[in-house]
Formats: C-alpha cells, structure tokens, sequence
C-alpha cells in the first residue's frame, strides 16, 4: 500500500514537470488569441457553426427515429388490445375464434 502512495506521488511530480516544460504550447493558436477581425477567426467560426449543424442535423434524425418507433409501438399495443382479449381461464384469445360474432365487420 505505502508503495503505491510512493508510485503515485511520483507520477504526479513527472505530469506536473511535463505540463510546466511544455506550458508555451499551450498558448492559445493565433485564430483563438489574436485579432478578431482576421480572415482565420472568421474562417474558424464558420467551420465551427458547420461542424455544429452537421451534428445537430445527424441527432435530430436520430431522435425522430426513436419517436417513431415509440409511436408504431404504442400503435401496435392498442391494435393488439382491440383484437386479444384474456377469457375466464386465464387464457389469451383472439375475438374472432370460435363463435364470436362481431356484427360491425359485415
């Protein structure tokens, strides 16, 4: 156990040294840093706005798929409860086996 305290206290103290050696390249790139009316800025944002609707257009047909599913289902389970029905025996049966008439389909 003491061992592994001392193998994680090392670990730490080399990612620390690592991020401290390396801390100019995580200055921030010249379209996010620098001028605001630059071409790069501008070309940034538009990539930006269309990575944004390429992916809002893929989850909302993803989330339409699943509407629908939900809605074929929940129309088939009341076309099932209109058709089945469960006798005095505790068993499923269907309304037009054996002699049940049913005057609305003629």
């Amino acid at each position: 156990m003491k061992t592994l305290h001392i193998a994680a206290r090392r670990l730490a103290a080399i990612v620390l040294a690592a991020l401290f050696s390396m801390h100019s390249a995580a200055i921030a790139c010249p379209s996010c840093y620098g001028e605001a009316d630059s071409p790069m800025t501008a070309g940034m944002n538009t990539a930006i706005l269309v990575m944004l609707g390429i992916i809002g257009f893929v989850l909302s047909f993803i989330a339409a798929a699943f509407f629908l599913l939900w809605k074929r289902g929940r129309q088939n389970n009341l076309g099932l409860s209109d058709k089945i029905f469960v006798d005095e025996h505790g068993s499923l049966k269907s309304k037009n086996e054996k002699g049940v008439v049913e005057w609305n389909n003629f």
